[in-house]
């Protein structure tokens, strides 16, 4: 290499880390007047949580948040000790480093910023918001009020000019300041604006619905990884999965590919909407919602889009998917052969019934005792209307024989006893038997029509099935 070309190549990139040295890191100056604690604290939001990313401790008042490395751009918390009350700023690359003056008698009335246009924008921008959100709620507040049609016409022409008004602002902010995170976080606040449809009350109410979803995210950008810092993202989110989607796995499963669609494979934003969509559903009391777990583990985790999760942590996820799924709603329910107490073979799928309880059972298990007595009425009641009870003690090897004597002291001899003393059939890994009892509600032909319910609670679930089959029939 040429000897000056080389030397070029040097002082380039020396040139690149001085620029780089720069724009890093943070300093961010912070004096409260009236703030007596020697501790003020700097957190920032993540999703619908809230971290701490940062101390100072001060005998002054005057306090600095300060470190080589710069802050991920986002919306972050001025935490004052010991009551917790705060005040929000933005932060965004570049100028980090600026100072902050309030005062405890009204922290968020008193802000001023020096060095920060980013964040003056934005404190006029929530005192603009927060005076039209008074004027509209008084203005609301008289329309409930009045009884003449001529009035509530002219303060409703007032709220339509409050919203112009505010719309107006954010369209400026937008346009002029595109790439700021306080955009962005106008962005996240944006509502969709329904026409008006024609038909019937019922025909225009379905239109207005699926208007509003399927434009709903039309002013949000998935794209940006520093969304996921802005508490509105997360809320907006949850919205939609909540309150726009019909909560049955199909559904879920739609409306999380469309949303994980929109997001880059690999990102913070990717990484948090399927990471806590998993756990939310892996958690899940709600029957019948593993099958989303197994659908976010097999599409995304199982193809390699979650690189994140290390090797071991993945395997189990997989294993715990792939024992999971032949035990979903609407699956036909693995069949087993497992024994009588003289030894006779009897399968599941050989059980002639409308409907087979699979009951899988310990005698020392507390929850089978207590729900035992409930689920003998519920027999007694639902034998004559085609349900059968195929119940698999969960005891093998020399602990089998307390099988035999459960169902005797717990008066169990009514229905299909069995036990599979030497575990031939494999049931704890075919029905993933980690605790017991374990209940499947079969129809006719081994579909899984529900399961894991409470012993108190088959007669209900038993009349609702009941119900939803001959809505369907008719």
């Amino acid at each position: 290499m040429n000897i000056k070309v080389f030397f070029g190549f040097i002082l380039t990139n020396l040139l690149i880390l001085s620029l780089n040295g720069v724009a890093q890191g943070y300093e961010i100056k912070v004096n409260i007047k009236g703030y007596t604690n020697d501790t003020l604290l700097l957190g920032y939001h993540y999703g619908d949580k809230q971290y701490i990313k940062d101390t100072s401790v001060s005998k002054s008042g005057n306090f600095v948040f300060k470190a080589d490395t710069a802050l991920e751009s986002g919306m972050y918390l001025v935490v004052l000790q010991p009551d917790h009350q705060f005040f929000q700023i933005l932060i965004d690359a570049g100028k980090q480093k600026f100072s902050i003056e309030t005062d405890t008698s009204d922290l968020s009335g008193h802000l001023k910023f020096k060095g920060s246009t980013l964040n003056t924008d934005f404190n006029k921008y929530i005192d603009f918001i927060s005076e039209n959100r008074l004027k509209a709620d008084s203005i609301g507040h008289l329309i409930k009020q009045q009884e003449n049609n001529a009035d509530i016409s002219k303060l409703k022409s007032q709220l339509e000019s409050i919203d112009k008004s505010v719309k107006s602002r954010q369209n400026q902010i937008i346009k002029d300041q595109p790439n700021s995170i306080l955009s962005l976080l106008i962005k996240w606040t944006l509502d969709v604006e329904v026409p008006e449809f024609v038909g019937t009350e019922e025909e225009k109410n379905e239109k207005a619905f699926y208007h509003y979803k399927s434009h709903y995210f039309d002013f949000a950008d998935f794209q940006d990884d520093r969304s996921v810092r802005l508490p509105l993202f997360h809320s907006k989110l949850e919205r939609f999965m909540q309150k726009l989607t019909v909560q049955i796995p199909d559904s879920i499963n739609s409306s999380l590919d469309y949303i994980l669609s929109k997001c880059k494979v690999g990102t913070d934003l990717f990484k948090y909407v399927l990471s806590t969509q998993l756990n939310t559903f892996a958690n899940s009391k709600y029957v019948g919602m593993d099958a989303v777990y197994v659908h976010l583990v097999e599409e995304y985790y199982g193809k390699g889009k979650a690189p994140w999760i290390d090797a071991e942590a993945l395997a189990k996820m997989t294993a715990d998917a792939k024992a999971l799924k032949p035990l979903l709603i609407d699956k036909i329910a693995p069949n087993i052969t497992v024994f009588k107490q003289d030894s006779t073979p009897i399968s599941l799928h050989d059980v002639k019934a409308k409907y087979t309880i699979l009951l899988i059972w310990a005698p020392d298990c507390g929850h089978c005792k207590q729900s035992m007595p409930s689920i003998k009425k519920f027999y007694e009641e639902y034998k004559s209307k085609g349900v059968e009870i195929f119940a698999v003690c969960s005891k093998t090897g020399p602990d089998e024989k307390t099988c035999w004597e459960g169902v005797s002291q717990l008066g169990m001899g009514g229905w299909i006893n069995t036990s599979d003393p030497q575990h031939k059939s494999k049931f704890r890994l075919v029905y993933d038997v980690k605790t017991t009892p374990q209940v499947y509600f079969l129809d006719e032909n081994k579909k899984i029509l529900t399961k894991k319910i409470a012993g108190e609670q088959f007669k209900e679930v038993m009349d609702k099935i009941n119900a939803i089959q001959k809505s369907g029939t008719n």
